[in-house]
This record gives structure tokens, sequence and C-alpha cells, in this order.
């Protein structure tokens, strides 16, 4: 299994690590290490985090860290887990899974 970071995903990541920053910027990248941590742990454990609610799809999944959430997809066929964005839990989800892909 291997791990691929959406450039959607990089960008979030970026986004709220710039914008911690402005506070504390080792305190921001202390956050951007978490969050890589603990998605390196879907390594081993894919389904370790849950079905995302708005969408319902087994393969679609989210990591809760703090307020925010990493969304990602298990696609078993090609053994890749991808991580499709970061939200901050006060966002709303798109309507659609189309602005996951």
């Amino acid at each position: 299994m291997e791990i691929v970071w959406t450039n959607q995903a990089l960008q979030k990541l970026n986004k709220f690590v710039d914008y911690i920053a402005r506070d504390d910027v080792a305190i921001a990248e202390k956050w951007a290490l978490e969050i890589i941590n603990k998605t390196d742990q879907l390594l081993e454990q894919p389904e370790l985090g849950r079905i995302v609610p708005e969408y319902n799809e087994s393969s679609l999944r989210e990591l809760i860290l703090g307020n925010y959430r990493v969304i990602y997809r298990i696609r078993k066929e090609v053994n890749t887990i991808y991580i499709q964005t970061v939200w901050h839990v006060k966002q709303y989800p798109p309507k659609s899974k189309s602005g996951l892909r």
C-alpha cells in the first residue's frame, strides 16, 4: 500500500500551516508533522478513519485531528490511499464527491 497526497490536499495543508504560522511557526510545523504521522498510520491500517458521513461511501474515509478532517480514499485495486483534502470542522464539505477527485 502507498499513500499519495493529491495537489488539493497539499494546497489545503499548506494553507492551514500558513494560517497557524501567523501566530506561531513552531506550532504550525508541529501540527503539520502530526497530520503526516497520523496519515502514515494508514499504511498499516487503511480503514483506521471513519466513513465520511456526508457521503456514506466505504472507500471514502476521514481522520479527525483536533479541528481538522483529513479526507482520504482507499483504492484497493491499485493498492493506494489518496489523501483527498483537509477541512476545518467548521467548513461545509462539497455537496458532491466530484470535489474530492
